[in-house]
């Protein structure tokens, strides 16, 4: 996690029970548990209160996580229910995207709303399973204009849909992205703001992981560093034993 050009750090980190928000942090666990949670949020720039609505939806998520009332079956009814706790308890201009990884001993769910993604990197590539809800991604859907052009595209940074109260009438037109899969150990993969998939592209994200992606965090943030920060920029990658 680094914080770049803004004034604070806007983005939040989820893993397991920790909780991690401040300007700088690089940190290497082993987790253990019968199911494992951990969430990417990137309050958004520009707006009130986005370090509050980032922050607010990992404590919201980790409460559900420690309480056993995170199942995978509900993961959008869960993330419903934090979007109308947010329409009261946070100011009205603020809001978050979020990408999350559940992990149980069966299946692996991957989720998110907005713009924050999640890869999986295996030996040949770095896979996008997450799916964007952003104007350019929607130009994409629609066969509007090509994904190669995406990077540049001026509206690349415009969101359609997150959590918090900037986001009450996206509720109604759009919905969570659940990407599920079985779960077969060793399978890695890469929770990221847009800090990180605005720098870098998905063959550059998998060369500098690579071959050891959980020791290889510190080799992806330096190749970020060396391009610039242009953003606040969080990133946790996960490795399935």
């Amino acid at each position: 996690m680094r914080r770049g050009p803004r004034n604070k750090q806007e983005d939040c980190l989820l893993a397991g029970l920790d909780i991690f928000q401040s300007d700088k942090i690089e940190k290497q666990s082993e987790l253990e548990a019968e199911s494992l949670l951990f969430t990417v949020c990137d309050g958004l720039g520009g707006h009130e209160s986005g370090d509050l609505a980032s922050h607010f939806v990992c404590k919201q998520l980790k409460a559900k996580y420690q309480a056993n009332a995170f199942q995978s079956q509900s993961i959008p009814l869960i993330l419903n229910n934090i979007q109308d706790a947010s329409q009261h308890q946070l100011p009205s201009n603020c809001g978050t995207t979020l990408a999350g990884l559940f992990i149980t001993a069966q299946e692996i769910f991957a989720f998110n709303t907005g713009d924050s993604r999640i890869y999986k990197i295996d030996k040949t590539m770095a896979h996008y399973i997450s799916h964007d809800h952003s104007v350019v991604q929607g130009l994409i859907d629609n066969y509007l204009i090509l994904s190669q052009t995406a990077k540049n595209h001026p509206f690349k940074n415009l969101v359609e849909f997150g959590i918090g109260p900037l986001f009450v009438d996206s509720w109604e037109n759009h919905t969570v992205f659940v990407h599920t899969e079985v779960y077969r150990p060793p399978a890695c993969f890469l929770l990221c703001t847009d800090g990180l998939s605005d720098q870098l592209t998905a063959d550059e994200m998998h060369q500098n992981l690579m071959p050891t992606p959980i020791n290889n965090g510190k080799t992806l943030l330096s190749k970020i560093s060396g391009k610039g920060f242009i953003d606040n920029t969080s990133f946790i990658v996960v490795q399935l034993l």
